[in-house]
């Protein structure tokens, strides 16, 4: 059970404090499938060790490019670079909640 899809739970996030990203990593380390390059142009910036076959390299579902440790101090060290998958991930959004919840974030 690798999909967003297959995590989400219909909650009510109304008020509920949005998570800071910084503390958290939960996205960037939930499938190795997430941080596709889409289109043209798309993760250009990007050191090519950290490129593999069309998306970002993982270390198991782990973007490589995810320093820190989960749920506590986590950074990009592509940030400025990102790919758009992770430039539209919103912090508080319904699949943030979930791979928060899969990792026992809250």
């Amino acid at each position: 059970m690798d999909r967003v899809a297959d995590l989400v739970h219909p909650t009510d996030t109304a008020g509920a404090d949005v998570p800071d990203c910084q503390s958290c990593g939960a996205c960037c380390a939930f499938s190795w499938e997430w941080p596709a390059l889409i289109g043209f142009g798309d993760g250009a910036g990007i050191p090519p060790h950290l490129i593999e076959d069309g998306r970002m390299r993982c270390e198991g579902n782990r973007c490589a490019a995810l320093a820190g440790t989960l749920g506590e101090d986590v950074h990009c060290t592509v940030y400025a670079d990102r790919p758009l998958v992770c430039r539209e991930f919103a912090s508080g959004s319904e699949d943030c909640l979930a791979v928060r919840r899969h990792f026992g974030f809250g």
